[in-house]
């Protein structure tokens, strides 16, 4: 063996040893592939290439870890914002709701004598049909920007309209 490839064995087995945990299985990769590189400067150079690499590998991995965020945070975060999405939905539906109920109670006081209070359509209409319709179009203009916003404000229709029919079905 060569003083080429001697020093390209040196440096890539320092790389084993210096290299972080994920860029270490490359480090070692290269090391065993050396033997089947014809040359000794070839050698060198292969293994200079493949220090490059492992280099640009860790400092990669250095970096996030100096930032303070590994993949898996970051995929958490982006799971966090997507809950915090659908809550968002489900409240603002729930608030629409509320103030469907409000209105129309707010309008039996103002109106007394429209009967509002004792007319089921106007509760079906105020605190089913309106909301409902309201929730299907704002999950369609929201899907593709606010996803989750749309998912939650859907989950929340949806539960509503279960709520509707199993009322309906025991009650009727």
């Amino acid at each position: 063996m060569g003083a080429p490839r001697r020093l390209a064995a040196k440096l890539l087995r320092a790389a084993v040893r210096l290299a972080p945990g994920a860029s270490r299985d490359w480090a070692d990769a290269m090391l065993r592939e050396l033997d089947f590189i014809e040359g000794e400067w070839e050698a060198l150079f292969w293994a200079l290439g493949g220090i490059t690499v492992i280099l640009r590998h860790a400092a990669s991995e250095w970096r996030s870890w100096l930032k303070g965020k590994t993949k898996e945070e970051e995929r958490m975060n982006n799971t966090g914002k997507k809950a915090l999405g659908v809550g968002l939905g489900m409240v603002s539906a729930l608030a629409m709701v509320g103030c469907a109920f409000a209105v129309l109670r707010i309008a039996s006081i103002l109106f007394p004598g429209l009967g509002w209070e004792h007319s089921r359509w106007a509760y079906w209409m105020a605190v089913l049909a309106i909301p409902e319709a309201i929730f299907v179009v704002a999950t369609v203009l929201l899907w593709r920007k606010k996803g989750p916003v749309a998912a939650g404000i859907l989950a929340t229709g949806l539960v509503m309209a279960l709520h509707v029919a199993v009322h309906l079905t025991l009650h009727w």
